[in-house]
């Protein structure tokens, strides 16, 4: 089989592949990372990642270089919130790469958030090469109150479209 159709079949069944990261691995993964998160215990989330890793996030303009840039954002940001928790939906691996799906859940300003967010990392050597986060910014700020819902609000007693409606 040639590579390229073996990744396609393990993103597709979500089977992990000769070499890569397995089921219990990205358990661990998630348990540990997530729970490093909950803490909010930045040293202990910069030892994740390899020490040139990247950390990108368009929703919020970061494009970070390495284990400081990274600390230092958890630095900065964790003090924020009142409290940090996370669902994960779903995970899916193929080779060195794990994609994972789920909803932030913080206090911030007496307000709690639920954001829906995607991370797809990238592993090398056990550590955290690469970064990519997208995170529903606009849902964000809606339930933090800082700009209105673009649907507006849905009036009292409103059911749901019709399957078909447009």
């Amino acid at each position: 089989m040639r590579p390229n159709f073996v990744l396609l079949l393990a993103l597709i069944f979500g089977a992990a592949l000769p070499g890569s990261i397995g089921a219990a691995d990205t358990q661990a993964f998630v348990r540990d990372f997530y729970s490093a998160y909950k803490a909010k215990d930045a040293a202990r989330i910069a030892q994740f990642y390899a020490l040139d890793a990247t950390f990108v996030d368009p929703s919020f303009e970061l494009d970070l270089k390495g284990t400081d840039q990274i600390r230092a954002l958890f630095t900065m940001v964790f003090p924020k919130y009142e409290s940090l928790d996370w669902e994960i939906s779903h995970t899916t691996t193929a080779s060195d790469d794990l994609i994972v799906e789920g909803t932030m859940i913080g206090r911030i300003g007496r307000k709690t958030v639920r954001v829906p967010f995607v991370s797809v990392f990238h592993f090398r050597a056990d550590k955290i090469a690469t970064q990519r986060d997208l995170f529903d910014v606009l849902h964000f700020f809606v339930q933090l109150g800082a700009i209105p819902s673009p649907f507006g609000p849905k009036p009292v007693g409103a059911s749901s479209p019709a399957p078909n409606a447009p």
